[in-house]
């Protein structure tokens, strides 16, 4: 009986750990429907327009964060980070100043970047086939 008890009780901790970790993972990471697509911290997927859909010429994702950040913070995440991953800046093709566009092997990402108030801010993530 001894020895169960440190066991049970070292699960216990790891169980606490993990319930605490959970949180803070969710605010930063990556979107759900793309592995390498990183999620600013802050900000985290509503659920709201979130789908997957594979066709032959490509697939097409589109998902919904939200968070307390600013449109220019969200803006300067993504155009520092996304060239690390392989992504290319479209900015002759960006038409409107919140709206981010970005291209990489046959795949365009278009990054709208929408003002819910002084302090939220929802980005619209949307990849397609070029």
């Amino acid at each position: 009986m001894l020895f169960r008890l440190p066991a049970r009780a070292a699960a216990f901790a790891a169980m606490i750990l993990l319930a605490l970790a959970a949180p803070a993972a969710a605010q930063s990471g990556y979107l759900d429907a793309v592995e390498d697509m990183p999620l600013m911290q802050g900000l985290a997927e509503t659920g709201d327009g979130g789908m997957v859909f594979d066709k032959p010429s490509g697939r097409i994702v589109r998902s919904v964060a939200q968070g307390d950040v600013t449109p220019a913070s969200v803006r300067a995440f993504y155009i520092e980070t996304l060239p690390q991953l392989g992504w290319t800046r479209a900015e002759e093709y960006e038409l409107i100043g919140e709206l981010l566009l970005f291209r990489r092997e046959g795949e365009q990402l278009e990054i709208q970047i929408v003002p819910l108030s002084a302090s939220r801010t929802e980005v619209r993530f949307s990849i397609t086939p070029l």
